[in-house]
């Protein structure tokens, strides 16, 4: 017992020594972080909780991070203020300089003379200063000067007649100019939308010549070639988007105005085209940056501003719309793949300028043929993207063909022509091609690892379908054309039938369960209009006639289903 007591205590007398041990260790490390003596718990007699509660460390993190409010009061300081005073410095001097115009203290020539002297000497004081890292004040001054010219050169073209239109829009040019140089070199970004904006106003502030094509689009040009110099920059997607939508707006607002002039809008069409398709990736290209949406949506809005644009500046020519749209799509095609190849771009930017050539090629269709050879060539169209897509393993393209089969068999539905030549016609074979597209599109997916092979059983469902829709167009076709004394009702019902019996025996011989469900579908279907419609509008003898055929056909499929059953228990 003695001896069991002797070994506890030793226990007892071990844990305590280890205990002290770990108190010992965490004093020094307590210590390290700037506990001294004096604020040691232990150094004296006095309460441990006052001790604690006078506990001050010597921390090594850093102190309470005020950026955010500072921020804010920068930007409140620093920015917002310097804006609301330069446009009330304007104000200010916009009232003084009418008190002194209203007195005669200063001449027309005058005024224009310190209008356009203040402006310079804004802008050359904003730059100054952006070497001292006033980087706010300096775009307030910038932009303000910018405005003052602006506003100068129309009072001199408008009111006082001191400038011709050209000189101003001259003098705006390379206002515009020096605005986008001073936008990059301060890294300003406000005084880049200023310059723009003020720029592709300045024809309507200016009241220029409207009949004057040459020099209202050449304006325009330079202005969007200072905007792409910006992109290729600084790549200020918005910039992009102001200066495509001045450009459009500026080229609508001429034309609607009644002046118009074919040759000379197109080449400028072109010009604007170009530039604003190297906006869209000419950056993203040289930084190897990714492409975004708004690239995307700047390029699609660039293709269909341009075919607009041009369809009807070229009305006159409707037998070359068509053309004009492929040529288009040629160039966005071979753009895509050139980059592709030579490793320019993203796959984004690849697929992106793919789709928008591909688009434009099922526009061209309709606006180049008419009715059913509109829809041969979707149809064509379509079975070439699938089956490249397919061979390619490019899951968007082989889509694309189906979007665009789809397409071709909804307007197909929408047409509708009667007598004829039965089978030899347009029609016939537009509807012939497309129905087989869908099971061309059922076979190619089914047969490959594509992750969109689930597409391939609703193809072949939508082309039973349309071979149905088929058949019964054509039959009815085929009673009209030589005027046969035959129901139509009746023709449908035993046409729909062999449709039926060739699905039925096709799915028996591929060994294809779906296909022997359609066409249980399909007598189904076939059974309920027989009984329900057509017995009701037939005579006796084809009342018989129609149900010996289809009992006949009925047995005749489950003969062949119970002769396979016993080849199989064999």
């Amino acid at each position: 017992m003695e001896k069991d007591t002797v070994e506890r205590l030793q226990d007892l007398e071990n844990e305590v020594s280890a205990l002290r041990a770990k108190v010992n260790y965490l004093a020094g490390k307590v210590e390290d972080n700037g506990i001294n003596e004096e604020t040691n718990i232990n150094a004296d007699n006095s309460n441990p909780k006052d001790k604690l509660n006078n506990y001050k460390p010597k921390t090594r993190f850093p102190a309470v991070d005020f950026s955010v409010k500072e921020g804010l009061e920068q930007l409140i300081g620093g920015k917002v203020l310097n804006r609301l005073g330069i446009v009330i410095l304007l104000f200010g001097t916009a009232y003084f300089l009418k008190y002194a115009f209203d007195n005669q203290w200063i001449g027309e020539i005058g005024r224009i003379i310190i209008g356009l002297v203040a402006g310079m000497g804004l802008m050359i004081a904003g730059d100054m200063l952006v070497k001292r890292k006033y980087h706010f004040f300096s775009q307030g001054l910038t932009g303000a000067g910018i405005a003052v010219i602006y506003l100068t050169a129309y009072a001199a073209a408008n009111l006082y007649d001191i400038f011709s239109p050209a000189i101003a829009l001259g003098l705006l040019v390379l206002t515009a100019v020096a605005g986008g140089l001073l936008s990059v070199r301060q890294d300003a970004f406000a005084v880049a939308v200023l310059s723009t904006l003020g720029g592709f106003m300045s024809p309507f502030l200016i009241g220029s010549d409207s009949s004057n094509t040459l020099f209202l689009f050449s304006y325009l040009a330079i202005l969007d070639f200072v905007v792409l110099y910006l992109a290729f920059h600084k790549n200020w997607c918005s910039l992009n988007f102001l200066s495509f939508i001045g450009t459009a707006l500026a080229y609508t607002a001429y034309n609607v105005g009644g002046y118009s002039d074919t040759y000379m809008n197109q080449v400028f069409l072109v010009l604007y085209f170009v530039i604003f398709g190297a906006l869209a990736f000419l950056y993203n290209v040289r930084h190897k940056k990714a492409t975004t949406l708004p690239d995307i949506l700047l390029m699609s809005l660039n293709a269909g501003f341009f075919i607009t644009a041009t369809i009807e500046n070229l009305f006159k020519y409707s037998d070359m719309h068509g053309l004009i749209t492929v040529l288009l799509a040629s160039v966005y095609l071979v753009v895509s793949l050139t980059l592709h190849k030579r490793g320019l771009g993203d796959n984004q930017l690849f697929y992106s300028m793919l789709g928008i050539g591909l688009t434009l090629v099922t526009v061209a269709i309709p606006l180049q043929l008419d009715k059913e050879w509109c829809n041969i060539a979707w149809a064509v169209e379509a079975l070439v993207l699938v089956y490249g897509g397919l061979k390619n393993e490019n899951i968007w393209v082989s889509r694309s063909g189906v979007a665009v089969l789809v397409l071709a068999s909804m307007y197909q539905f929408s047409l509708y022509v009667s007598k004829l030549y039965p089978v030899i016609n347009s029609y016939s074979i537009s509807f012939l091609l497309i129905t087989a597209g869908f099971f061309f599109t059922y076979y190619m997916f089914n047969r490959s690892n594509h992750v969109d092979r689930k597409i391939a059983w609703p193809a072949a469902v939508y082309g039973v379908i349309l071979t149905l829709k088929y058949i019964s167009w054509e039959v009815i076709n085929v009673i009209n054309y030589f005027e046969l004394s035959f129901d139509e009702r009746f023709a449908i019902s035993l046409a729909w039938v062999a449709i039926a019996v060739v699905l039925t025996v096709f799915g028996v011989i591929k060994d294809n369960k779906g296909f022997r469900f359609i066409s249980f579908g399909i007598f189904g279907i076939v059974l309920c209009k027989i009984l329900l419609l057509d017995l009701s509008m037939l005579t006796v003898a084809l009342r018989v006639m129609i149900l010996l055929i289809m009992g006949a056909i009925l047995v005749g499929v489950s003969f062949v289903y119970q002769r396979d059953e016993k080849k199989v228990e064999k």
